[in-house]
């Protein structure tokens, strides 16, 4: 139950009040009594006058029973010395004053002035005394020194109850307001919590409330990122998982329809070389799907080897040209080149998948007789190479999608024939590895042709 956050955040709470009601009382009480001492001299000098005005008015018979009725009255130790040394003393502490009296403040008194006296607890430990004052005062026709002192320090019992009361009553109502406050604080981490619970279970479809301008709006705002994503990821791993499905059965139906018709005795020579071509054909597309998935995974992994070294991309892009001759010849395609002279350091090898897979698409969908269009130029540490065709195209729709993987564009127009829609997957990452970037070229006419651009640095990225 301690662990509860609930709980933790009430407990603290408390802590926390009675700690800052205690130093609140402590302080408040401090003050009260300092200001109270510095009001005691005017105290004192009210309370000899008031001495001096009751004996007037009074007229007593006796100074020690008037000064015993002032003593009860007023809560003080009084002693009274007249001009020849007669000592009058009333009152619990009135011996104490009398020994800590001195002539030299004695003959102070008379001569007119005020006298602070301090007197001290015989006992070691014992709480501090207030100090007595002495004046000289007239009780009838007779001069008198009257020292007075009070029996404790001025308290107010009024204001110290106040204050506790105001205290307690602050502490309950504290308490049950952090009650609801907590229980208002701990409730969205309690529906982050069943959130996460849902996502953990595959439920990506789990949206919080973001409208909070705090952290717990921005955590909850991030969560629903989060579900997002993963709800995206989780539709393109199906998507993923269909595809290869779709890619894979294709072929393996195709091989199992001709190897089943190649049992036949009624198949001829010539449709049975047909047929066995067929399958070989079927056969090496398994293959290369086969490779182009692990290729991808690897790449995905960051574990793929990289090892970057410093050549000439031009003399790389010439060479994968002339590799690819019989293809364009075949088709009598003319391939024009434009190459300044750019040195790279990057992984020759995977580049040179990157230009293989490239240039073997703008073969593929530029209709004989077709031209292509290779650019090489050194644009801001950059090495820019452009690469267009006069094919089929791309739509406008398929533009957004054209680097997915197994996203093959619109089938009625041919462009997914022979392939199995990874190529362009693993030139992009292929380049993104490289820190470098893979577009369609915007300005160009996309319905006319395909053309792409690719960005790499002529130096290898940081990492």
């Amino acid at each position: 139950m301690i662990r509860s956050l609930y709980v933790r955040i009430t407990a603290t709470f408390l802590i926390i009040v009675l700690i800052s009601i205690g130093v609140a009382f402590l302080f408040t009480n401090q003050m009260f009594k300092r200001d109270a001492r510095g009001q005691l001299p005017n105290q004192m000098d009210k309370s000899i006058d008031r001495i001096e005005q009751l004996y007037a008015v009074s007229k007593p018979s006796s100074m020690q029973e008037f000064l015993n009725e002032m003593s009860a009255l007023q809560g003080q130790s009084i002693i009274a010395i007249n001009s020849v040394n007669r000592l009058v003393a009333v009152g619990d502490r009135s011996e104490l004053m009398v020994e800590r009296l001195t002539y030299d403040q004695l003959a102070r008194v008379f001569s007119g002035s005020t006298v602070r006296l301090e007197v001290f607890n015989r006992e070691e430990g014992g709480p501090p005394l207030p100090p007595a004052y002495g004046r000289l005062v007239q009780f009838g026709n007779e001069k008198w020194a009257l020292f007075v002192q009070m029996d404790r320090f001025p308290q107010n019992s009024n204001f110290i109850w106040t204050a506790v009361t105001l205290l307690v009553t602050l502490l309950l109502v504290g308490s049950v307001l952090i009650l609801v406050a907590a229980r208002y604080l701990v409730r969205p981490l309690k529906m982050m919590t069943n959130a996460a619970t849902r996502m953990s279970e595959g439920d990506f479809s789990v949206r919080l409330p973001a409208r909070r301008g705090d952290e717990l709006g921005e955590l909850a705002e991030g969560m629903n990122k989060m579900a997002l994503s993963l709800s995206q990821l989780e539709m393109m791993r199906q998507d993923f998982v269909s595809n290869v499905s779709h890619e894979i059965q294709s072929p393996l139906t195709s091989i199992g329809g001709f190897a089943e018709a190649l049992r036949s005795e009624e198949v001829t020579e010539a449709e049975r070389e047909r047929y066995i071509n067929i399958i070989k054909q079927e056969s090496m597309r398994l293959s290369r799907l086969s490779e182009n998935l692990l290729n991808l995974a690897s790449l995905d992994s960051q574990q793929h080897p990289f090892h970057p070294q410093t050549y000439r991309l031009d003399r790389q892009l010439r060479d994968v040209v002339l590799a690819c001759e019989p293809h364009w010849l075949a088709k009598r395609q003319t391939l024009e080149l434009y190459m300044e002279e750019t040195v790279i350091v990057a992984d020759q090898d995977q580049l040179n998948q990157v230009w293989m897979n490239l240039f073997s698409n703008s073969m593929k969908f530029t209709p004989e007789g077709g031209k292509i269009f290779c650019s090489l130029t050194e644009q801001d540490g950059f090495a820019v190479v452009r690469l267009t065709d006069t094919g089929i195209g791309i739509s406008e729709e398929d533009r957004e999608r054209v680097f997915e993987r197994f996203y093959k564009g619109d089938v009625s127009r041919d462009r997914s024939q022979g392939g199995s829609g990874l190529g362009l997957s693993i030139a992009q990452t292929i380049v993104s590895i490289h820190g470098g970037s893979i577009v369609l070229d915007p300005d160009a006419d996309q319905l006319a042709g395909a053309s792409f651009v690719i960005r790499l640095p002529l130096a290898p990225p940081a990492s």
